[in-house]
């Protein structure tokens, strides 16, 4: 492995392991098809959100988030660019997670708490992590 992208991935291997998981819930959208829908006559607002076009839409950032970890860009305001959509997936999930336990009737579901950490953790690494 070359010395400089290991370099790269020791300094960002918490946005590699992001954009990972990225993917993963990506992936898990694919394969759970229509996880957000209602049995009629229910009709939800959240049910665009594992949609093809919204799945590839978290791959395209998860593909962002993973290039920056790899490559360590410095331009373009990259990192910020980098954190900003990532939160902006995550938080997408998380209150997509928590109005479809509402609607279900529910109190609160193990997706929206590890997505909520999530988000913790890239807002706390976000402001104290690498610069």
């Amino acid at each position: 492995m070359d010395k400089k992208f290991y370099h790269h991935y020791k300094k960002n291997q918490f946005w590699f392991w992001t954009a990972i998981e990225t993917y993963f819930i990506a992936i898990v959208f694919i394969i759970q098809a229509n996880f957000f829908d209602l049995k009629p006559p229910g009709h939800s607002v959240v049910t665009k959100l594992d949609d093809p076009s919204a799945i590839f839409g978290i791959a395209v950032i998860g593909t962002f988030a993973l290039v920056y970890a790899i490559w360590d860009i410095h331009w373009f305001y990259a990192r910020p660019l980098m954190i900003g959509l990532l939160i902006f997936v995550w938080m997408t999930f998380f209150l997509g997670f928590v109005i479809h336990d509402l609607e279900r009737g529910m109190l609160i579901s193990p997706g929206a708490i590890l997505t909520g950490g999530v988000i913790c953790r890239i807002i706390s690494y976000a402001f104290t992590g690498d610069d």
